[in-house]
């Protein structure tokens, strides 16, 4: 396990939880709400979080170089367990319903929640198999 990589995908996932933050409350509940309605604003404002999210995954994995196949499996399993933790915790910690939370899970209602948590669990995996960043991929010809 590279405890290097965890280790800095945990400060990544703290920085993207801030721009949630920022996503949510701002972007989504006072520009998006108001002019397009709930659902829209949800849309709107879950396909923005899905592509920021593959963007952190990509500066993760630029500046922790040395990773395998493996370890991008073991980061998208922690991030969205610590989401999932944070999701809920917080969400019962303010005392909002289980049914008010289950909402955006809701695909076949055009919600994207399990769309977010598979961006979480594949967008390391997909990033550094595929773009491989900061690794360099040049063959040497010495």
């Amino acid at each position: 396990m590279n405890a290097h990589l965890l280790s800095t995908a945990v400060r990544v996932w703290l920085m993207e939880t801030l721009v949630s933050g920022f996503n949510f409350f701002v972007l989504m509940g006072l520009i998006y709400e108001p002019a397009w309605g709930t659902l829209v604003a949800h849309q709107v404002g879950m396909t923005t979080r899905i592509v920021y999210i593959f963007i952190f995954a990509y500066l993760l994995l630029r500046y922790v170089k040395e990773y395998a196949t493996m370890d991008l499996v073991h980061v998208g399993l922690l991030w969205v367990v610590l989401e999932l933790l944070f999701e809920w915790g917080g969400s019962f910690l303010i005392g909002r319903p289980v049914e008010e939370i289950l909402i955006g899970w809701n695909i076949f209602a055009g919600y994207m929640w399990p769309y977010v948590l598979l961006t979480y669990l594949l967008s390391n995996l997909i990033v550094g198999v595929v773009l491989h960043p900061g690794k360099n991929t040049e063959i040497e010809t010495k």
